[in-house]
């Protein structure tokens, strides 16, 4: 798999948390979330991202009282991510 890296300043990084593990754990939480808000990504992939299963993943947003609209293509994403986790 092929991996893409940013670099954010410090002063910035730290509002995701106080070790630099925090800050990755935190910011990855942070875009799958608004990749979900989106649409771009449904909560199964937004999960995987955030390294938590869908259900895990689904728990955060409920948390955070993001609303869960589900497309069609969000649940046959859905649906195939399951069968390639099988």
């Amino acid at each position: 798999m092929n991996t893409v890296m940013i670099e954010i300043p410090e002063s910035f990084a730290r509002s995701f948390g106080a070790t630099d593990e925090e800050v990755v754990r935190n910011a990855k939480i942070e875009l799958a979330i608004e990749m979900y808000r989106q649409g771009r990504w449904s909560t199964g992939k937004a999960g995987e991202f955030a390294g938590m299963n869908r259900w895990e993943f689904m728990e955060v947003l409920k948390t955070r009282n993001v609303e869960m609209p589900y497309t069609k293509e969000m649940i046959e994403e859905d649906l195939a991510h399951g069968r390639r986790s099988f």
